[in-house]
């Protein structure tokens, strides 16, 4: 029985490319294929040797055999030609055609070859579906970049124009240059948080925001920050609690630092800052058992308007405080929410549901390592 050469009648680009890939003779008998071609239909090559292309491929329009002798005739190609490649069990599956003629010399002559490569139409549609989802996405990611930067150059604005006016008024003397640099420099404070925060949004959607790893003590975080925050102008009128007991004060996490203190700036600050009166309650637990570190931050103020809950971490989401009055950009839990999966934790939030209870809860989530270790930290 004669044998189909795979290798020496086609170049290793033949062979491994994945499509069906077969030569024939003006009378369609099969002289090569490559592995694809047999994988697909399921025939060895021994048994396309004795059969001819027409055994196997058929043209939903017109036949194969005219395809041939046409391109035979004109020495020229065809493409795009629908067909139907049936397998050894008798199944079918659509095909699309490409088919080239050529002449060849070999010991008997010169012989004329035709080579046909046929795409799997249930790949070509796959890969045709894939371009189209990528085309949305990318349209879908432009449209929110724009978007991104018409309310980022709002919100920039918000804290400028202030600080014009101030001026302004400052130099007419209509108000005091001490009330006036006071107001400033805390306009001024807050645009400089909002530039570093539309720099650490930008990062996080290209996945260029950096982490400094290190074995930490969580405790020593938290009271920084409640530190920071109490002689803040913030901490003047609420009562900051911190609650953890003597496993959550010896508990070590793997994190950065910076990103945490960052992390726990914007959620313990925010409940101070929408609670206005009041107490925030800031209780550590660490679990052993399940290797994880929670912080708890309770506030007694307003809560969270149900519409609004679910979109928190979210860009440019804020809440508002009193009659109306919006405070912050909105970036800050959506950076805090990136920066506590980078630690492979989580973050979510909830409204206290109690009676004698008002407010809204966070929680953030981190692995930590057992108080065993601790005598391997470098601080």
């Amino acid at each position: 029985m004669p044998k189909i050469s795979g290798l020496q009648r086609m170049d290793d680009f033949a062979e491994n490319i994945p499509l069906l890939i077969c030569f024939t003779g003006p009378d369609g008998r099969i002289t090569g294929v490559n592995g694809y071609f047999a994988q697909a239909t399921g025939f060895s090559r021994d048994d396309l040797a004795v059969m001819q292309v027409f055994d196997i491929v058929t043209e939903k329009a017109g036949t194969l055999k005219e395809t041939i002798s046409a391109i035979c005739g004109m020495q020229g190609s065809v493409k795009e030609v629908d067909v139907l490649i049936k397998r050894k069990d008798g199944t079918e599956f659509p095909g699309i055609l490409a088919a080239s003629a050529w002449q060849r010399q070999d010991s008997s002559g010169k012989n004329t070859v035709i080579g046909m490569a046929v795409t799997e139409s249930s790949r070509l549609e796959r890969a045709n579906r894939e371009m189209e989802a990528a085309n949305k996405e990318l349209k879908r990611k432009e449209s929110l970049k724009d978007e991104f930067i018409a309310i980022a150059s709002h919100e920039l604005r918000t804290p400028i124009q202030p600080i014009l006016g101030l001026a302004l008024l400052a130099k007419k003397g209509q108000i005091s240059q001490e009330e006036a640099w006071d107001s400033v420099l805390r306009e001024a404070r807050r645009l400089t948080q909002l530039a570093n925060d539309i720099l650490d949004v930008s990062r996080i959607e290209n996945g260029t925001l950096r982490y400094n790893f290190a074995r930490a003590n969580v405790s020593e975080i938290i009271e920084y920050v409640v530190n920071a925050l109490r002689t803040s102008e913030l901490g003047k009128e609420i009562d900051f609690y911190i609650a953890m007991n003597e496993g959550a004060r010896a508990a070590y996490c793997d994190l950065d630092r910076q990103r945490i203190t960052q992390v726990l700036m914007n959620v313990i600050g925010n409940a101070a800052k929408f609670t206005g009166k009041g107490r925030v309650t800031i209780e550590a637990r660490a679990d052993a058992k399940n290797s994880r570190y929670d912080i708890v931050v309770s506030d007694t103020g307003g809560g969270i308007p149900e519409a609004v809950l679910p979109h928190m971490f979210k860009k440019f989401i804020t809440r508002s405080v009193g009659e109306g009055e919006k405070h912050g950009s909105g970036l800050g839990l959506f950076i805090s929410r990136a920066i506590v999966a980078a630690h492979n934790g989580a973050i979510y939030l909830y409204n206290n549901d109690e009676d004698d209870k008002k407010g809204a809860t966070f929680v953030i989530r981190l692995p930590f390592e057992q108080p065993a270790r601790q005598s391997s930290s470098s601080g």
